[in-house]
């Protein structure tokens, strides 16, 4: 088994594809193709499942896929460390996040951090939190952020910033009842159309544990699944129905007065933002400094 081998490997599992991996790693494809085959005649076994539409993993090529990121990841650090240059050099991470965090808060920090590092460039992935601390516990990813925690082998998680879940109200006149109110419960939202992202959703799973406190369920209130946070407030906005979402997302809206925001009085709906990374990765120096910027600035904003 060569370090050859186990970056062509890992490319195809990054990208999904093996002509993008070959892009990635300036080879031809049947190249890549060929150290891939050559790792499954090895092993005797098959690593990945090529379908007609996507690469899969099997269960032997997941085992060795972390394994084989922290085999280039040591080599990397290695090879830093002979050359006494633990700097950050040239590199493309890719971050995953759920929702909130990857359109709202993510976005302002990796502009500030690339003006800093100009030879990093980040990219985000926006998935929901239980993707997301799936793909970190699988080395998809060096660590993301989420508004829920899934307790999975290895995953540890650092709170950043703090968040609330309140109820968005559209500012129209069928919503009268609900807006002349100040302190609204659960109860006085039932009754009306609730719109809610879809499972695995941190800010759903949050507020169905909430209710769940409560001896209410989702089912006791009439509700519609959409499966983009954009897609709510947009429908939100027109008058379509009423929403549980993070006030951070809101608070354009709110200022301009396309939707009121209140708090459900019976609901502990405080919540935290978290980094989520798997205990075992050695992270890159470039993925260690977004880290430590991002820890940075959340930690301070948090407390200001």
């Amino acid at each position: 088994m060569e370090f050859y081998q186990l970056e062509a490997f890992v490319a195809v599992v990054a990208q999904r594809s093996f002509s993008k991996a070959a892009q990635q790693l300036f080879l031809s494809q049947p190249t890549v193709s060929a150290h891939v085959k050559s790792l499954e005649t090895e092993l005797a076994m098959p690593l990945l499942d090529r379908g007609k539409n996507e690469i899969i993993l099997t269960s032997a090529g997941e085992t060795l896929y972390r394994y084989a990121r922290d085999l280039l990841d040591i080599r990397a650090n290695a090879l830093a460390d002979i050359r006494s240059s633990n700097i950050v050099s040239e590199e493309t991470l890719t971050i995953a996040a759920s929702s909130v965090p990857c359109q709202y808060l993510l976005p302002q920090i990796v502009a500030a951090f690339e003006l800093q590092f100009p030879m990093v460039s980040v990219a985000l992935k926006q998935e929901n939190s239980r993707q997301v601390c799936e793909d970190v516990h699988n080395y998809h990813y060096p660590y993301g952020i989420v508004g829920e925690k899934h307790f999975l082998p290895r995953l540890t998680y650092t709170a950043l910033l703090n968040d609330e879940l309140v109820l968005a109200v559209p500012n129209r006149e069928e919503y009268q009842e609900l807006l002349h109110k100040n302190n609204l419960t659960v109860a006085d939202i039932i009754g009306y159309k609730l719109l809610m992202r879809e499972p695995g959703s941190g800010t759903r799973s949050f507020f169905e544990a909430e209710l769940l406190k409560n001896g209410i369920t989702l089912n006791d209130i009439h509700f519609t699944v959409y499966n983009s946070q954009e897609t709510i407030k947009q429908v939100v906005r027109r008058g379509l129905g009423i929403t549980i979402i993070s006030r951070l997302v809101m608070e354009d809206y709110q200022e301009f007065g396309l939707v009121a925001v209140r708090s459900l009085q019976d609901l502990d709906l405080k919540r935290e933002f978290y980094l989520v990374h798997h205990d075992k990765r050695i992270l890159s120096p470039a993925a260690k400094a977004l880290r430590d910027f991002i820890m940075k600035t959340y930690y301070q904003e948090d407390r200001k």
